[in-house]
């Protein structure tokens, strides 16, 4: 059976950092979660974004808007969170009604307050490794995490260098900003989605698939025989619901012929919330102009 990578303990480990490095700093980092309707999955994510702050002394506030808000509306209340000096990051919760467009919405967010990660400035500083202080988005940032968990460190060197990693979707925000901090790590990538025609020619000989589809059974049996390698590791970031059951990309089948892989639920999701965690408390230290402990 493959190594299961426990994003929950991860995760508990990641958390209690940002609550010693809170302590230790004498901060209180203050974020805002601004969501547009009341879409079920939404709210979930919403309630455990806010219990996790409450957990590590994070305060909080919210804006519950209805689902009717304009998009002017939706602006001018992100406007007066970027104005208010106690606030230290914000984030709008996807998905957004189909009547407001996304772009305006990310790039309205201040970049230093973006602790999603998708604004274009903080994009652009991850794609171009800026010296300057700027903040990755959870998920990929979370990915490689794990990732150094399986491939550690050779003194300076990332354990992924060299490694040959196949990232299946392409959306902003998972598949395409980790590809860059992949390649920023040394690894190379190959990038595919769903629609990738013989996907299992592009997976032959990687060492480690990352997939993000959102499409339950996609990594299956016959792609992993078409990796052809026993020591294959398996990112499951993909999530939707069948029977009411929360799954992944990954079919359970595969567990018995890979070497690592992250299990839905309890593998990429707690992680990503406790990068969004170390990203608040990084926000803070950047406005603040303080040394940012233990990041990259």
């Amino acid at each position: 059976m493959a190594r299961i990578i426990d994003g929950k303990a991860i995760a508990a480990g990641i958390r209690a950092q940002v609550a010693g490095w809170i302590g230790e700093l004498g901060i209180r980092p203050r974020f805002a979660v601004i969501q547009v309707g009341d879409e079920p999955a939404s709210t979930v994510y919403v309630r455990n974004k806010l219990a996790a702050c409450h957990e590590l002394g994070i305060e909080t506030a919210e804006a519950a808007l209805a689902g009717t808000t304009s998009q002017e509306d939706l602006l001018r209340i992100i406007g007066d969170f970027n104005d208010d000096p106690s606030l230290h990051g914000l984030l709008v919760q996807l998905p957004l009604p189909p009547h407001i467009r996304l772009e305006p919405v990310i790039e309205a967010i201040r970049p230093d307050k973006d602790v999603d990660g998708f604004h274009p400035l903080n994009v652009g500083r991850l794609t171009v490794r800026s010296r300057t202080p700027y903040l990755h988005p959870c998920t990929p940032w979370g990915i490689v995490y794990m990732l150094d968990t399986v491939y550690p460190k050779a003194g300076d060197a990332s354990g992924l260098r060299g490694r040959r990693i196949t990232v299946i979707g392409q959306s902003l925000i998972v598949g395409r900003p980790l590809a860059v901090m992949l390649q920023n790590d040394g690894a190379t990538v190959t990038m595919c989605d769903r629609f990738t025609g013989d996907l299992g020619a592009s997976v032959r000989g990687t060492d480690i698939i990352v997939s993000a589809t959102g499409v339950p059974g996609l990594v299956d049996r016959g792609l992993v025989e078409a990796a052809g390698r026993s020591d294959l590791t398996v990112i499951d970031a993909g999530i939707a619901r069948v029977n009411g059951k929360i799954v992944g990309d990954a079919d359970p089948a595969i567990y018995d012929l890979v070497g690592a892989i992250t299990p839905v639920p309890g593998g990429v999701g707690p992680v990503t919330v406790a990068f969004l965690m170390r990203n608040i408390l990084k926000a803070c230290c950047i406005q603040r102009g303080l040394p940012v402990p233990g990041f990259k």
